[in-house]
């Protein structure tokens, strides 16, 4: 399947996805929200693993990686969620694009006072088999948002190992120039077990910045935005088995949210 023919029908299929979403909500009640995303990105970083491959931007296709969510509104600042997204690529078929990986999550969040406590199950599926996740993030309402996020593998593939990574992160910077939005995200991970299967301990750090455009499209059609960035990613080669310790990564998209 060639490039164009994916954008074709990824746009389509995005389209009646946001359309489903958006009736769906509208069926139910405010309390509902949902959002697509079609994302474009130069590289799959997977918690520090660079998973296809140490090229630097420009040097080999981007990947595709459409999203879509629906989230429910419980009240009293808690709710529950769940979503879509999927990896497609030419990376392992040279005569065009595939889809490599599926995942989906179903999460539920809470808040107490500042805090926000969030759970997330994730199957992640690709290679014939399902890799189970169950992320336990805290973040706190304050200046830099501060987050901890407990990163569990429980069901591994091939020679995977189970274990959890540990991220500490936040937002170092966020402004608005005129109508276009930007931050700087950093957060650095490190783990007590063996959990790519090389050396536990430091696992990567990263820096991005980061930019949103509101597209201005009427409100009857949801809240369009283009956004993209760039991240800085310095990875312990041990840890990750990546062959470089250091790779700048760019993603560019296009979102919707009802």
């Amino acid at each position: 399947m060639s490039l164009h023919t994916t954008i074709t029908r990824s746009l389509a299929l995005g389209a009646v996805a946001g359309s489903l979403l958006l009736g769906s909500a509208q069926a139910a009640n405010e309390n509902v929200s949902a959002s697509v995303s079609l994302d474009f990105n130069s590289h799959f970083m997977s918690y520090g693993a660079n998973v296809w491959g140490d090229r630097d931007i420009g040097q080999q296709s981007l990947l595709f990686q459409p999203s879509a969510s629906l989230e429910f509104a419980l009240g009293e600042g808690s709710a529950i969620y769940t979503g879509v997204w999927a990896d497609i690529n030419d990376r392992l078929d040279s005569s065009g694009y595939t889809v490599e990986e599926v995942d989906f999550w179903l999460g539920y969040y809470f808040t107490i006072e500042k805090f926000t406590i969030d759970f997330t199950l994730q199957q992640w599926m690709y290679a014939s088999e399902v890799e189970g996740i169950f992320d336990v993030t805290v973040s706190y309402d304050a200046m830099f948002s501060p987050y901890i996020k407990a990163h569990t593998r429980f069901e591994a593939v091939g020679n995977q190992k189970r274990g959890t990574i540990f991220e500490v992160g936040g937002t170092l910077f966020e402004t608005t120039v005129g109508t276009v939005s930007l931050s700087v995200p950093v957060a650095t991970a490190f783990s007590f077990t063996e959990y790519h299967g090389g050396t536990d301990g430091y696992a990567y750090s990263l820096v991005g910045l980061n930019a949103s455009l509101p597209l201005g499209i009427s409100d009857a059609y949801g809240a369009w935005d283009l956004h993209g960035g760039l991240t800085f990613y310095h990875t312990d080669k041990g840890f990750t088995g990546n062959a470089r310790s250091t790779y700048l990564t760019l993603n560019v998209g296009v979102g919707v949210s009802f």
